[in-house]
């Protein structure tokens, strides 16, 4: 039984340590004041047990390693990079990504400061994938 519970919390600590980070692309719908431009967002939650740096966000295109970094705009004045606190979010807004010649995109993308990316994708990035134009 001691040897089950040590491997159990072993396992439990390594998860711990772990970034664990959640992209989710979506439609953004401009109302009251916000500039119309910005019609696509990417929310990016912090599952980590730790704080971490989000320094670029943006998508990859299918068959290539190239990557389109989005200029993000950040509702009330918040800064970029920005710092997710654990358990927290942010949603960053921008005007739809465009695909590249021949290429469609593939994920929404974030990376941290330390160099670590993490992906997603959802029903609104394979609609604008599909739609491949630019806006």
């Amino acid at each position: 039984m001691g040897a089950v519970l040590g491997v159990m919390n072993t396992w439990f600590a390594l998860d711990r340590s772990r970034l664990k980070l959640r992209v989710t692309p979506k439609h953004a719908i401009p109302v009251g004041g916000a500039p119309s431009h910005l019609q696509f967002c990417i929310e990016i939650q912090n599952l980590s047990d730790f704080a971490v740096t989000i320094e670029e966000v943006g998508v990859f295109y299918r068959g290539t390693k190239e990557r389109g970094f989005i200029r993000p705009f950040l509702p009330n004045g918040e800064q970029w990079p920005c710092r997710l606190e654990a358990r927290s979010s942010i949603t960053v807004y921008s005007e739809k990504p465009s695909s590249l010649p021949g290429r469609q995109i593939r994920a929404a993308y974030a990376k941290t400061a330390c160099g670590r990316t993490k992906t997603g994708i959802s029903g609104a990035l394979k609609q604008i994938a599909r739609e491949g134009t630019s806006y």
